[in-house]
């Protein structure tokens, strides 16, 4: 996989957060205080993911691959707890 199928990858994983979390984000008013507290977790995380994927498209094919890998798993992270969210709705 070569760094432009990768920032493809990010940055589809990318608008995939950005859609569940800018759903969320407009129900967040109804959600009890644990969600809240959950919500700003993961708005750190999705910051921090945000931040990593950026740095993907100026890194070396080696190193890509590792940054990859750590973002996929802050991905499913962010996936989960989304989910978790609109369960607790």
């Amino acid at each position: 996989m070569n760094i432009e199928q990768i920032t493809e990858r990010l940055e589809k994983v990318l608008k995939e957060l950005k859609t569940e979390r800018d759903d969320l984000k407009v129900q967040l008013h109804l959600l009890n205080m644990d969600a809240k507290e959950e919500w700003n977790e993961l708005e750190n995380k999705y910051e921090n993911f945000k931040a990593k994927a950026s740095i993907v498209a100026e890194a070396t094919e080696d190193s890509a691959g590792e940054v990859v890998e750590a973002l996929k798993l802050v991905g499913e992270e962010l996936h989960e707890g989304y989910k978790r969210i609109k369960r607790s709705m």
